[in-house]
């Protein structure tokens, strides 16, 4: 049986800003996404019918809760005539973590599916359906590695394209807990409000956007709220820093934290001296384009 292989990577999000509550209780944000190399590791392999889900990680669930089985159930749904599948799912990035694994992982079922089932869906089309799964998707189903999200973070306007693309090193540090967005969204307690962004991000400035120019990028509306209910998000940010590196700040809706180093051998040496709380993982990645 044909088998596709994959590496579904992560992303941290250099700018956070929740505008308001929506009604269909979504919120809009302003985000800047980058994408880095943590990646997990998805293999498809086409089976005569049905949907089978494998994974080595206990919190990832195995039924329809996954975002990739919900891929493939939407692919069948819509397309009878496609097959069944086998995905197999190796996780690298943490659960629940802030990095969009759940979601990277279901962009690239989708990009794996479409050929292993010979679908010959274009990007738009597998723009929409990964949309309608999750919010984070449709970062995953571009090919760049920043871009501005808008809406529920799926609008999105790429910062690359084929000029300056600055490349960032970060040490990343999970607390080895997870936090549901959804629990960090309603936890800002924000009504339904039409305030105004005002945004200090442009595609033309974060295409090559240096690193002493972050410490007046990074922000994070949900960091307040989470770091209210787990002292370890100020516990890491302060490793981090105690490790030498300048910048901390916490990534999505948690809890991974990360710190931005000005190349390979700061962060690595950041890592080593890194004092690790009971539980925490620690990761070095580069930005992915």
């Amino acid at each position: 049986m044909p088998m596709i292989n994959l590496r579904p990577p992560a992303k941290i999000n250099l700018y956070l800003k929740v505008l308001r509550k929506r009604p269909d209780g979504y919120h809009d944000i302003e985000t800047v996404f980058e994408r880095i190399d943590l990646c997990d590791e998805l293999s498809l392999k086409a089976i005569p019918e049905d949907i089978v889900v494998k994974c080595d990680d206990p919190q990832a669930p195995c039924d329809k809760r996954n975002l990739i089985y919900k891929a493939a159930q939407m692919l069948k749904d819509r397309y009878p005539a496609a097959g069944g599948v086998e995905m197999t799912l190796k996780k690298n990035i943490p659960v629940a973590a802030g990095l969009g694994g759940a979601s990277s992982d279901c962009a690239y079922a989708l990009r794996g599916l479409n050929e292993l089932w010979n679908l010959k869906l274009n990007k738009s089309h597998l723009l929409e359906i990964g949309s309608s799964i999750g919010a984070d998707v449709a970062f995953f189903l571009l090919d760049c590695g920043r871009a501005i999200g808008r809406g529920k973070g799926e609008i999105l306007e790429p910062c690359g394209d084929g000029q300056e693309k600055s490349v960032f090193w970060y040490l990343l540090v999970n607390p080895g807990f997870p936090v549901l967005a959804k629990d960090a969204y309603n936890d800002l307690n924000l009504g339904l409000t039409s305030a105004p962004s005002d945004s200090r991000i442009n595609p033309v400035r974060l295409k090559g956007i240096k690193f002493e120019d972050l410490g007046s990028l990074l922000s994070n509306s949900l960091e307040v709220p989470v770091e209210r209910k787990s002292k370890a998000i100020s516990e890491m940010k302060s490793a981090i820093k105690e490790a030498g590196l300048r910048f901390s700040i916490m990534s999505g809706s948690g809890p991974t934290v990360y710190g931005v180093a000005s190349g390979k051998e700061e962060a690595l040496e950041a890592k080593s001296r890194l004092l690790l709380g009971d539980g925490w993982k620690a990761f070095v990645a580069r930005t992915l384009w």
